[in-house]
């Protein structure tokens, strides 16, 4: 009967000691009594090779194989666990930064797009301002023009005209052409600085910054 059951467990529990080695990684002992479940396989005769078993098999600690097995289950799965968690940290990770990198995409969007909002505004502003310097520019000195924006304007001669009838015709660097009506203009040529203001009492008179005279004069055009 014992010898039956020797016989029949016989290789599971040479497969299990292979088994434990390979799982636990085996001590020298541990080693030795692998050493010895594996010469008993290769007897072929069988009372021989249940002896060689037998005899293998008394000095195989199979309570601490038996622990070692668990303990090696046990690290195996806790290895599993902590490579599961760390996958699901990584992937959390993974989405707090992609999440963080279109919410500072949007934000640079929405910063640009501010920008571009002032940007416009103040251009538009400068604009305006431009149109406005231009218009009162463009109506000072016409007759009916309201001067209370621009009260004086400097330019440069750069021709003059006497006609046979009136006083002399000076045409500015800014395409104003204006006529002496009152005064004399005395030395006056091209490229001479000029400057044109409303007095208190009325009236427009140029006056001439190279020679100091200045004349009542009229807006031609």
């Amino acid at each position: 009967m014992a010898f039956n059951l020797v016989m029949k467990f016989a290789p599971v529990l040479f497969i299990g000691a292979v088994a434990f080695s390979s799982a636990t990684g085996a001590d020298d002992s541990g080693d030795h009594n692998m050493e010895s479940f594996r010469k008993c396989a290769p007897i072929s005769d069988d009372a021989a090779r249940l002896a060689c078993y037998d005899k293998a098999a008394s000095v195989f600690d199979f309570a601490k194989a038996k622990a070692k097995l668990a303990e090696a289950a046990h690290l195996k799965a806790e290895t599993e666990r902590l490579k599961a968690e760390a996958a699901r940290e990584k992937a959390t990770a993974d989405k707090l930064k992609a999440a963080a990198e279109q919410e500072t995409a949007r934000l640079k969007a929405d910063a640009a797009r501010e920008r571009a909002q002032k940007e416009a505004v103040v251009a538009a502003e400068e604009q305006r301002q431009a149109d406005l310097s231009a218009l009162a520019l463009e109506q000072f000195g016409q007759p009916g023009a309201d001067q209370s924006d621009l009260s004086e304007i400097i330019s440069t001669v750069i021709a003059t005209k006497q006609p046979k009838v009136g006083g002399v015709y000076i045409k500015l660097e800014n395409g104003h052409i204006w006529q002496l009506v009152d005064g004399k203009a005395g030395r006056l040529k091209s490229g001479m600085t000029v400057r044109i203001q409303e007095t208190n009492l009325g009236g427009l008179f140029m006056e001439i910054e190279e020679t100091g005279r200045s004349f009542r004069v009229k807006r031609v055009n």
